[in-house]
This record gives C-alpha cells, sequence and structure tokens, in this order.
C-alpha cells in the first residue's frame, strides 16, 4: 500500500529535549497525561517546572506525534514524551 497524494497521513518527526522546553516555558499548550497501563489520557495539573524535570530525565524520549500515534489531533501539533521515570505518557499539545 503506497500513501498516494490524496493520504491525510502525518509523518512523525524529530524534536530535541531543548526545543520541548521551549514549548513548555514560551508557548499555549494543553497538556495530558496517560499512566502506563491505562488507556485514557487525563489533563496535567502539576507545574510546569515538573514537568520540564520529567523532560530532562535521561531515560525521557520526545517526538512529534504522527497521524498514527495515539493523542495525536488533526489540526494541532502534538509533542509526546515517553517518560518511564513517572511510569506515563505526556502529550503538550499546542494551540
Amino acid at each position: 500500500m503506497s500513501w498516494g497524494a490524496n493520504s491525510n497521513h502525518v509523518c512523525v518527526e524529530k524534536i530535541t529535549k531543548t526545543e520541548v522546553d521551549g514549548i513548555i516555558y514560551g508557548e499555549s499548550f494543553e497538556c495530558l497525561y496517560q499512566k502506563d497501563g491505562t488507556s485514557t489520557f487525563k489533563q496535567y495539573e502539576g507545574c510546569l517546572s515538573n514537568l520540564s524535570q520529567i523532560l530532562h530525565d535521561g531515560k525521557t524520549r520526545v517526538k512529534v506525534a504522527g497521524s498514527k500515534t495515539p493523542g495525536f489531533k488533526e489540526g494541532h501539533k502534538t509533542v509526546v514524551m515517553k517518560a518511564p521515570c513517572v511510569g506515563a505518557t505526556i502529550l503538550l499539545r499546542l494551540y
């Protein structure tokens, strides 16, 4: 199967932790999290400095969601943080 010109497929993109830190402290976004082993995302209500600490943990991985990534929302850039240090996936959905 090939992705034709009419496809709405969005590819996953790379992003650096420095770029994500800039989003945390400088842009308008919605933050959601999903604990490992659960199927729903909930609103994150912690502080930005805790979010940055989670981001900079050595095992945390970041990417920009593609259309097949859980948590992807059409029309919004969504950063996905896989954070084993807190046993969760965190979404930063930019507006």
